[in-house]
């Protein structure tokens, strides 16, 4: 939801950034920022710093960065409305039009009705499990699956009795409704006959909880061959498939390098059993991009580990544009012989899996291995099916990444390198570079940390625009869209020149996405822009129009390139690389 500027102004006001970041990490100062080795990645040096005038954090390791706000979400692994209700909680403040509006509060309430609803079942089934009697037969099938005492404890695995009623008499005795209960998905109503049952029988319980330890729903595996062989609570208002991941709950406050991604509970269990404790996995769904949305907030890495049957491995290229579409390094662990992660390491234990991790294949080697299962290798014409097919997509990718790729390739189907890269040529792609001299025009090299550095001189632009009315007012008789091309720079410059004095970057950055907030932080990378901030901005302005018109004049000299130019244009794209290049002399 979005909340009222007023509101938001007094709640960043009641939550001071160095009070909030001071519960979780020491502080020390430092110039004008307090520092401290940053609580979000492990590192020995401080490279996390506070400022307590601007009210923002910034780390120079992890980049992370923004608002108290941003900083909640990440620390404690929340998303923007639950940090707010966090900080909100802190503060003492109620959060807005929840006092007067009605249908807000009868909304919240059901869903506490519904969240408590599953908490009962769940300590229900619990205690089913542990009855000697009524679970016997799911004692014993634990056993056999090699679920100890402690694993059933540390997942509050249970057993749902072999009834139509047994849940449902238990929570109506307890006060809940009917109603609720249905809503809540624990039980199944029968639209022909009328009738409440439950919707779970005879089988082992999973509880789903989410990140704060809510129970919102439940799977169920049988413990014979009935199918289907699990079934799992609907969407309901406290639970959807698409926005949860099972085991992440367990994650909550840790710092992790990666986390490895398989496709059901007793995977999840059993490598946690083996002592692989950051796997998750998707609930009856393929990977969804909230659920991608979800693991980037926690790591940078994932490892994809499903299944080994074509199934699992349909289901791994799935999601894997969709985990690297939200910015996350994927790799991908491939099991023999069609066995899924929690078979493997009963054979072959942690050693085995690990083992297995550090072969992981990139995402277009898997791509590209994925491809070769379609072909025939050890036929001829199919062999080159694949090489013309595997050609054409190495010739979308990177320069550097194609030689990789062509020498895979070659060493699959024993064609000679170069033919490969011819082929990827003819496939629409660019040749390899041999060693070709860099491109000495415009912004197009990366600075040694990496960064853009047009990105630098904007972001310098825009820091002497903050510090400096003057600057600000040069800069403003420019088009804005031709200085800044990083959008984030655009719109926090457009907000900048619309609210002028009133203008807070706090609280700028703290009504932003967790990556327009990390990228608007960045401006606190400087302690100051300079003594003379009109002067640094007339120098980057005049650098950003030089390098505008370089990109103009190499756009210029590809069409020219163009065999259907007309007379006409052919002159007026001439006089205007001759106009820009001497504009620049």
């Amino acid at each position: 939801m979005a909340f009222p500027s007023a509101w938001l102004d007094e709640l960043l006001h009641k939550n001071d950034i160095v009070s909030v970041v001071s519960n979780y990490v020491e502080l020390k100062p430092k110039g004008r920022k307090l520092w401290a080795c940053c609580p979000l990645h492990g590192e020995k040096t401080p490279s996390f710093s506070v400022s307590p005038d601007k009210q923002l954090f910034y780390c120079f390791g992890c980049h992370a960065g923004g608002t108290v706000i941003q900083f909640v979400m990440d620390m404690e692994r929340l998303t923007f409305y639950e940090a707010v209700q966090q900080l909100a909680a802190r503060a003492g403040m109620e959060l807005p039009n929840e006092i007067n509006d009605r249908d807000l509060q009868k909304q919240r309430a059901r869903r506490k009705r519904l969240t408590e609803a599953n908490r009962d079942a769940a300590r229900y089934f619990c205690a089913c499990f542990t009855d000697p009697k009524i679970g016997r037969d799911a004692q014993q099938y634990a056993a056999n699956r090699g679920l100890n005492p402690e694993i059933v404890t540390r997942f509050g695995i249970g057993y749902a009795p072999d009834s139509w009623d047994s849940l449902k008499t238990h929570l109506l005795g307890m006060g809940y409704t009917e109603t609720e209960l249905v809503d809540a998905g624990l039980l199944v109503k029968n639209a022909e006959r009328g009738s409440v049952y439950d919707a779970f029988r005879g089988r082992l319980i999973f509880p789903i909880l989410g990140v704060t330890g809510q129970v919102l729903g439940f799977g169920a595996r049988v413990m014979g061959d009935e199918k289907p062989k699990y079934i799992n609570t609907g969407d309901t208002p406290v639970y959807n498939k698409r926005n949860n991941l099972y085991g992440l709950n367990l994650h909550k406050n840790e710092k992790l390098d990666d986390l490895i991604m398989v496709e059901g509970y007793m995977d999840v269990i059993g490598l946690f059993k083996a002592g692989v404790k950051n796997a998750v996995a998707s609930l009856g769904t393929a990977l969804t991009q909230q659920q991608a949305r979800l693991l980037k907030r926690y790591v940078e890495k994932v490892y994809i580990a499903y299944d080994g049957d074509a199934a699992g491995q349909n289901a791994t290229v799935r999601g894997l544009d969709i985990l690297k579409n939200e910015g996350l390094e994927v790799r991908v662990i491939t099991f023999p012989d069609d066995l899924d992660p929690d078979e493997y390491v009963q054979v072959y234990g942690k050693e085995g899996f690990d083992r297995l991790k550090e072969n992981a294949l990139s995402l277009n080697a898997f791509k590209l291995e994925a491809m070769a299962k379609n072909y025939d290798l050890s036929d001829e014409n199919a062999r080159e099916q694949y090489a013309k097919a595997a050609c054409a997509f190495v010739a979308g990718l990177q320069p550097i990444e194609q030689e990789r790729y062509y020498r895979l390739i070659a060493k699959k189907t024993g064609y000679a390198l170069e033919a490969l890269e011819a082929q990827g040529v003819r496939s629409g792609g660019l040749a390899p570079d041999r060693g070709a001299p860099p491109i000495r025009g415009g912004f197009r090299r990366r600075a040694e940390n990496g960064e853009d550095p047009r990105d630098v001189t904007e972001r310098t632009l825009l820091l002497a625009c903050l510090h400096d009315g003057e600057a600000l007012n040069l800069t403003k008789e420019k088009p804005a869209k031709e200085l800044f091309h990083n959008p984030v720079f655009l719109a926090l410059f457009e907000a900048l020149c619309a609210q002028g004095t009133a203008f807070s970057l706090a609280k700028y950055v703290g009504e932003l996405p967790e990556k327009e907030a990390e990228t608007a932080s960045s401006l606190l990378r400087e302690e100051d822009v300079t003594e003379n901030t009109l002067r640094a901005a007339s120098d980057c302005i005049k650098r950003l129009e030089r390098e505008n018109d370089a990109d103009e004049i190499a756009r210029l000299q590809a069409e020219l390139k163009r065999t259907d130019l007309t007379a006409e244009e052919r002159d007026a794209a001439l006089k205007e690389i001759t106009k820009r290049i001497r504009a620049n002399k």
